[in-house]
Protein backbone atom coordinates (compact mmCIF):
# COMPACT_ATOMS: atom_id res chain seq x y z
CA UNK A 1 0.00 0.00 0.00
CA UNK A 2 2.90 2.70 0.91
CA UNK A 3 5.01 1.80 -2.66
CA UNK A 4 1.36 2.27 -4.53
CA UNK A 5 0.79 5.18 -2.66
CA UNK A 6 4.59 6.97 -3.33
CA UNK A 7 3.97 5.48 -7.05
CA UNK A 8 0.91 7.51 -7.01
CA UNK A 9 2.31 10.62 -6.25
CA UNK A 10 5.27 10.53 -8.10
CA UNK A 11 2.94 10.65 -10.98
CA UNK A 12 0.46 12.35 -10.33
CA UNK A 13 2.90 15.44 -8.56
CA UNK A 14 5.22 16.29 -11.69
CA UNK A 15 1.82 16.26 -14.11
CA UNK A 16 0.21 19.05 -11.79
CA UNK A 17 3.50 20.71 -11.93
CA UNK A 18 3.39 20.90 -15.76
CA UNK A 19 -0.51 21.90 -15.84
CA UNK A 20 0.60 24.91 -13.48
CA UNK A 21 3.57 25.53 -15.55
CA UNK A 22 1.67 25.49 -18.46
CA UNK A 23 -1.71 27.57 -17.45
CA UNK A 24 0.91 30.22 -16.02
CA UNK A 25 3.29 30.11 -19.79
CA UNK A 26 2.67 33.74 -21.15
CA UNK A 27 1.17 34.17 -24.68
CA UNK A 28 4.65 35.26 -25.97
CA UNK A 29 5.59 31.66 -25.55
CA UNK A 30 3.23 30.48 -28.43
CA UNK A 31 4.94 28.09 -30.38
CA UNK A 32 4.88 27.34 -33.98
CA UNK A 33 5.45 23.67 -35.37
CA UNK A 34 8.76 22.99 -36.80
CA UNK A 35 9.62 23.70 -40.52
CA UNK A 36 9.20 26.37 -42.84
CA UNK A 37 6.33 29.09 -42.32
CA UNK A 38 5.42 31.61 -45.03
CA UNK A 39 4.33 34.77 -43.37
CA UNK A 40 2.15 37.75 -45.25
CA UNK A 41 1.72 40.63 -43.72
CA UNK A 42 -1.94 42.55 -44.30
CA UNK A 43 -0.33 45.85 -43.66
CA UNK A 44 2.76 45.53 -45.06
CA UNK A 45 4.42 44.48 -48.88
CA UNK A 46 7.72 42.99 -46.57
CA UNK A 47 6.65 39.07 -46.63
CA UNK A 48 9.05 36.96 -45.68
CA UNK A 49 9.66 33.19 -45.04
CA UNK A 50 11.29 31.62 -41.63
CA UNK A 51 12.49 28.17 -40.69
CA UNK A 52 11.09 27.55 -37.66
CA UNK A 53 12.37 24.98 -34.49
CA UNK A 54 9.62 24.80 -32.65
CA UNK A 55 12.13 23.91 -29.17
CA UNK A 56 13.63 27.81 -29.73
CA UNK A 57 10.40 29.72 -31.53
CA UNK A 58 8.86 32.80 -29.64
CA UNK A 59 5.66 33.50 -32.19
CA UNK A 60 5.41 37.54 -31.26
CA UNK A 61 9.86 38.38 -30.80
CA UNK A 62 9.77 36.84 -34.32
CA UNK A 63 7.17 38.28 -36.11
CA UNK A 64 6.09 41.24 -34.23
CA UNK A 65 8.27 42.97 -32.16
CA UNK A 66 11.57 41.87 -31.35
CA UNK A 67 12.65 41.77 -27.76
CA UNK A 68 9.54 41.48 -26.74
CA UNK A 69 10.01 39.41 -23.83
CA UNK A 70 12.98 41.65 -22.53
CA UNK A 71 11.39 44.95 -23.27
CA UNK A 72 7.62 44.35 -22.72
CA UNK A 73 5.04 42.89 -19.61
CA UNK A 74 2.05 41.33 -20.32
CA UNK A 75 -0.75 42.83 -18.54
CA UNK A 76 -3.76 40.49 -19.67
CA UNK A 77 -3.94 37.76 -21.75
CA UNK A 78 -7.19 35.21 -22.49
CA UNK A 79 -7.62 32.26 -24.16
CA UNK A 80 -10.48 30.88 -25.93
CA UNK A 81 -10.39 28.42 -28.38
CA UNK A 82 -8.13 28.75 -30.81
CA UNK A 83 -8.09 32.24 -30.04
CA UNK A 84 -5.79 34.20 -27.42
CA UNK A 85 -5.69 37.84 -26.88
CA UNK A 86 -3.27 40.14 -24.67
CA UNK A 87 -2.37 43.26 -23.47
CA UNK A 88 1.25 44.44 -22.68
CA UNK A 89 3.24 47.22 -21.55
CA UNK A 90 6.41 48.04 -23.34
CA UNK A 91 8.73 51.03 -23.37
CA UNK A 92 7.09 54.02 -24.60
CA UNK A 93 4.43 52.05 -25.88
CA UNK A 94 1.18 49.63 -25.23
CA UNK A 95 0.84 46.34 -27.54
CA UNK A 96 -2.46 44.36 -27.66
CA UNK A 97 -2.95 41.99 -29.85
CA UNK A 98 -5.24 38.84 -31.07
CA UNK A 99 -3.72 35.62 -31.77
CA UNK A 100 -5.93 33.27 -34.35
CA UNK A 101 -5.62 29.73 -35.70
CA UNK A 102 -3.43 26.60 -34.72
CA UNK A 103 0.40 26.26 -34.12
CA UNK A 104 0.94 23.61 -36.57
CA UNK A 105 -1.23 24.54 -39.87
CA UNK A 106 -2.04 28.17 -40.05
CA UNK A 107 -2.35 31.38 -37.90
CA UNK A 108 -3.39 35.20 -37.70
CA UNK A 109 -2.38 37.66 -35.65
CA UNK A 110 -3.01 41.12 -35.71
CA UNK A 111 -2.08 43.84 -32.90
CA UNK A 112 -2.57 47.22 -32.30
CA UNK A 113 0.75 49.26 -31.08
CA UNK A 114 -0.15 52.74 -29.16
CA UNK A 115 2.66 55.51 -28.73
CA UNK A 116 2.33 58.69 -26.93
CA UNK A 117 3.32 61.60 -30.63
CA UNK A 118 2.61 65.27 -29.31
CA UNK A 119 0.76 64.35 -26.57
CA UNK A 120 -1.62 62.51 -28.48
CA UNK A 121 -1.69 58.76 -29.00
CA UNK A 122 -1.21 57.10 -32.38
CA UNK A 123 -1.83 53.69 -33.00
CA UNK A 124 0.08 51.64 -35.38
CA UNK A 125 -2.23 48.52 -36.58
CA UNK A 126 -0.34 45.23 -37.97
CA UNK A 127 -2.00 42.12 -39.27
CA UNK A 128 -0.55 39.20 -40.51
CA UNK A 129 -0.97 35.43 -41.67
CA UNK A 130 1.20 32.35 -41.64
CA UNK A 131 0.52 29.36 -43.27
CA UNK A 132 2.65 25.98 -42.58
CA UNK A 133 4.87 25.09 -45.81
CA UNK A 134 6.38 22.19 -44.46
CA UNK A 135 10.04 21.03 -44.11
CA UNK A 136 12.52 23.64 -44.50
CA UNK A 137 14.80 23.92 -47.60
CA UNK A 138 18.37 23.25 -47.35
CA UNK A 139 21.00 25.96 -46.85
CA UNK A 140 17.96 27.98 -44.65
CA UNK A 141 18.85 27.12 -40.61
CA UNK A 142 16.37 27.13 -38.06
CA UNK A 143 15.71 30.87 -37.34
CA UNK A 144 16.42 32.49 -40.43
CA UNK A 145 13.82 34.36 -42.32
CA UNK A 146 14.50 34.74 -46.07
CA UNK A 147 13.00 37.72 -47.13
CA UNK A 148 10.61 38.62 -50.04
CA UNK A 149 13.10 38.98 -53.25
CA UNK A 150 15.20 36.56 -51.72
CA UNK A 151 17.44 38.15 -48.70
CA UNK A 152 18.36 36.16 -46.27
CA UNK A 153 18.75 37.37 -42.59
CA UNK A 154 20.48 34.85 -40.17
CA UNK A 155 18.94 33.15 -37.33
CA UNK A 156 17.09 34.68 -34.80
CA UNK A 157 17.85 31.97 -32.88
CA UNK A 158 21.21 33.00 -31.73
CA UNK A 159 20.69 33.83 -28.25
CA UNK A 160 18.39 31.09 -27.02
Amino acid sequence: MKRSATLLLMTIFPLCAATFASAAEPVQRLQRATGLWKVTPATSPFSWEICVDHARDRLIDDDLWSGFEQECKIESQSRQGDSYQFTSSCPDARLAGTFKGDLAKAYTLSADTTVQVNGKSEVQRTELAAVFQGACPAGLAPGAKKMRGGMVMKSLYTDR
